[in-house]
């Protein structure tokens, strides 16, 4: 089920940070030749920071799905696929735990900066704000799904009796 939900959020993912990264390359690029012909567009400095940020939350999911976080696998590498979905699994619950944890604290922080506005833009950080939450839901969708994966591969493992190492660079959504 988890996984259906991924696959659909990797697509508009990918497409989104795409375009907000060809919009970062031609905001600054257009305002590095008007600050060089002497007319600088003050708020492209705001804008590209709002974009840059989006984007950072927004490939934080796509990493995760992807399994291209950061991990240390080396001695879990060396346990029976039984034990290494087991660890998997709890580190997922964590991400998961850290994931809903960073949500609360992502609306209170919306909710800390309701009246506070970027000078040259006047655009509420509130809603710049809201990609923080927004991007934690999506974590949490991809963790599900990759706990949904494991608990498959767990329970594969146990009705065959498969000695082999499990696949810890499963891509989830992909």
């Amino acid at each position: 089920m988890f996984n259906k939900i991924s696959r659909s959020i990797y697509k508009i993912e990918v497409a989104l940070a795409q375009i907000i990264l060809s919009l970062i390359v031609i905001l600054v690029f257009s305002a590095a030749i008007a600050r060089s012909m002497s007319y600088p567009i003050i708020w492209s400095v705001e804008i590209a920071k709002i974009l840059f940020m989006i984007i950072c939350f927004l490939c934080i999911d796509i990493t995760l799905k992807k399994n291209k976080h950061i991990g240390i696998t080396y001695f879990v590498e060396k346990l029976k696929p039984k034990a290494q979905t087991a660890i998997q699994i709890f580190v997922l619950l964590l991400m998961l735990a850290f994931t809903i944890f960073s949500i609360d604290k992502g609306v209170e922080i919306i909710e800390l900066y309701k009246f506070r506005l970027f000078n040259a833009t006047g655009i509420p950080y509130r809603y710049v704000m809201l990609v923080i939450p927004l991007s934690m839901v999506l974590m949490s969708i991809t963790i599900m799904a990759h706990i949904e994966n494991r608990i498959r591969s767990l329970k594969a493992i146990k009705n065959t009796g498969e000695t082999e190492r499990s696949d810890m660079n499963k891509k989830v959504g992909v």
